[in-house]
């Protein structure tokens, strides 16, 4: 493994998500992270504009 180790609470999200809803619920959850994703690098964007 990296030297990134992923936090167990979002393996776990992502392995009920695939459990539950398989490939289109994958997909469906990667587009939604995307969206956020976005949001959260452009509020730190902001923040460190302040600086």
């Amino acid at each position: 493994m990296d030297a990134h180790e992923t936090d167990p609470v979002i393996t776990d999200a992502v392995e009920n998500i695939s459990n539950r809803f398989g490939a289109q619920g994958l997909e469906d959850l990667i587009a939604l992270a995307r969206v956020e994703l976005e949001k959260a690098q452009a509020a730190l964007s902001e923040l460190s504009d302040l600086d």
